[in-house]
């Protein structure tokens, strides 16, 4: 088997966590923390059919015992961490806490300069997905919940649990970011995971004859919340109406668009409106504006470039005949990282030096779910089915 796809997912997995290792370890920190991902790749491409034949016949014993370690951190590790306090700790979980209690007490989600955490740099549609989790007791839990989704996601598309089980603990595991996020509580994990899932069940809703017309609504109304989750993620919209264009022909496409466009601006306008200068997510983009003062008008710049890069793959994947549920990931991916590459390559050339301190923050999340499903499927070194294609 020639197909060397598993390391383009290794150079998405180490870019995500390229602001965590160099803090810590310096530039040959990312060096040597680059080697050992490709080499654990090129050790499952190797030893791949033993690998997955043991997966296979050790599943049951296997999955259950990731589930019980997986959960265990959590438990253990996240009161840890929170315990810290301000400023020692992440403090996503407890803004997103603040935000959906807010919310349910009919107040704006977006509260003013306080100890407890910063300011809030998501949009409404992470506060409402979220909420569930924070009646529980803490918007935490929503990362153990969607981790599972993800296994379940992923062994559906590769329709190959082992496959999927294998990805989700390299992931979590040899990945400081995803790990880091998961203990600390904070939202990207799931961000980056139900963004992912929505576009899937979206796709297969469209594209197959026996959806009902609820199905198709569900799904669009859940695309756009989930895409009203942070203000990068709407530049994917061209993407999804051309992969539903695909499957389901111009007219749906369209209806489709329409119906998940218009969920973003009913989440999203009116609370802007309530409040311009207490809309938190505007500060977001000031770390696009972090090379303003060396290149005038460059966080404008790379806000055009991930919109010409959302542009370029729709019709790509218009023009294309590939799978269009694993076309959607791979392109979701490269959308996702375009900005995020441009502006540690711009602040690299700005201090002189390879700065990957722009990453520190963990937003390599929101491509790397996206890279592993579209780019995962051969990490044993042998084909597996994809899950969904318009010739089917």
């Amino acid at each position: 088997m020639n197909d060397r796809t598993p390391y383009l997912v290794s150079l998405f997995l180490v870019f995500a966590g390229s602001g965590f290792i160099q803090k810590h370890l310096g530039l040959l920190g990312v060096i040597g923390y680059l080697l050992i991902i490709v080499g654990v790749v090129w050790f499952t491409l190797q030893f791949g059919k033993h690998l997955h034949r043991w997966m296979q016949k050790y599943f049951r014993f296997i999955a259950p015992m990731c589930a019980v370690i997986t959960v265990s951190m959590f438990a253990v590790l996240n009161p840890w961490e929170d315990g810290k306090g301000p400023e020692k700790s992440s403090d996503r979980d407890e803004g997103l806490n603040m935000a959906v209690e807010r919310m349910i007490h009919g107040e704006t989600p977006y509260y003013s300069q306080n100890p407890v955490a910063g300011p809030l740099s998501l949009l409404p549609g992470a506060i409402v997905i979220a909420a569930p989790f924070v009646a529980l007791g803490d918007s935490g839990y929503q990362n153990v919940f969607w981790i599972l989704i993800f296994f379940a996601l992923a062994d559906w598309h590769f329709r190959d649990r082992a496959v999927a089980l294998s990805w989700l603990m390299l992931i979590l595991f040899l990945s400081p970011a995803v790990a880091y996020e998961y203990i600390s509580g904070g939202d990207l994990i799931a961000n980056g995971i139900y963004v992912p899932l929505s576009l899937a069940l979206a796709i297969h809703a469209w594209g197959k004859p026996e959806s009902s017309k609820w199905q198709k609504i569900i799904a669009c109304l859940f695309v756009g919340v989930c895409l009203t989750s942070r203000s990068n993620l709407p530049f994917l919209v061209p993407l999804y109406a051309a992969a539903i264009w695909r499957v389901a022909g111009f007219k749906s496409a369209i209806v489709a668009s329409v119906m998940t466009s218009s969920v973003i601006i009913l989440l999203t306008v009116p609370i802007y409106l309530h409040d311009p200068a207490g809309f938190t997510p505007l500060i977001s983009r000031k770390k696009l504006a972090l090379v303003d003062h060396a290149i005038p008008h460059m966080s404008w710049y790379l806000v055009a470039l991930t919109a010409v890069v959302g542009s370029v793959f729709a019709v790509r994947l218009l023009r294309r005949s590939d799978d269009v549920l694993e076309a959607v990931f791979r392109y979701g991916a490269l959308v996702m990282i375009a900005p995020m590459f441009g502006l540690v390559l711009l602040h690299s050339v700005v201090s002189g030096n390879l700065e990957f301190g722009l990453m520190l923050d963990r937003f390599g999340l929101l491509f790397l779910f996206f890279a592993v499903l579209g780019w995962g499927k051969n990490l044993f070194g042998k084909p597996v089915y994809a899950s969904y294609s318009v010739d089917s």
